[in-house]
């Protein structure tokens, strides 16, 4: 009998290691660019393009203050409420044109921010004297889900951010989220692509999907510990209560 149990004891003792080693984090699995990184290759970055339905803020100046009247009662960065910004932006039509004052529909579509405002400046040379402008989107939103401290939807004025800065802004990943399986779904000409990140690896700096793209959703995809212990059977200590169980029974049908 002193046996029996011997061997019993040396049974669970193994079944315990074997359920604690199981709940251990692996640091791979955890820690972000483990490989080395050299230099992070900016040209990846491309400027955004203005799509139909953008809200854009436009900021006009010019030597005489009075012949860009009409755009200084449209101008949103005076209003500090994010709200009030959109209402008073310029919206892209589904012609991909905006109207403005002085000189109408002008087709923005397609253009980055640069590049429109370039455009609009050459059609306003034609009835103001060096006038300078300056195009925003105001409608520049990333979605983050999963497993992150504060997932939601972020407004963002800076239109050049990449998925680290993105993480961080969401507050960080927690300890389950899947450092190798980061998707980002965008959407682009109205077909919507998925692409999966490994932040591990130092290759996806040079990825097109380093920097973020106005509308895009990031999902952190949870671990596969996560998951087990969102379930009753995959709690630990449900594990030693189902095994203390069985073990019972056992015991009471040898007697």
């Amino acid at each position: 009998m002193k046996k029996y149990f011997k061997k019993q004891s040396h049974f669970y003792l193994f079944l315990s290691s074997i359920i604690f080693l199981s709940s251990c984090a692996n640091k791979k699995n955890i820690v972000y660019f483990q490989q080395k990184i050299d230099n992070i290759n900016s040209s990846s970055y491309l400027s955004e393009s203005i799509q139909k339905n953008d809200i854009l803020n436009i900021n006009v100046s010019a030597l005489d203050i009075t012949s860009i009247a009409p755009f200084l009662e449209n101008n949103s960065t005076t209003n500090n409420n994010a709200d009030q910004r959109l209402i008073d932006g310029y919206k892209v039509n589904s012609e991909g044109e905006i109207n403005l004052p002085i000189i109408g529909k002008i087709k923005v579509e397609g253009l980055t921010t640069s590049n429109a405002g370039k455009k609009i400046e050459d059609e306003l040379s034609k009835k103001i004297i060096n006038p300078v402008v300056n195009v925003t989107l105001l409608t520049y939103r990333i979605t983050i889900l999963g497993e992150v401290n504060n997932p939601g939807t972020l407004t963002l004025y800076n239109q050049k951010i990449n998925l680290i800065q993105a993480i961080g802004l969401a507050g960080d990943m927690t300890i389950f989220g899947k450092r190798k399986k980061i998707k980002i779904i965008r959407e682009k000409n109205g077909v919507s692509t998925k692409k999966i990140i490994d932040i591990t690896k130092s290759d996806f700096f040079d990825s097109e999907y380093y920097y973020l793209k106005n509308n895009d959703i990031i999902y952190v995809e949870p671990s596969f510990a996560k998951v087990k212990n969102s379930g009753y059977i995959g709690q630990i200590s449900n594990v030693a209560t189902i095994f203390s169980l069985i073990t019972s029974i056992i015991l009471l049908s040898r007697n």
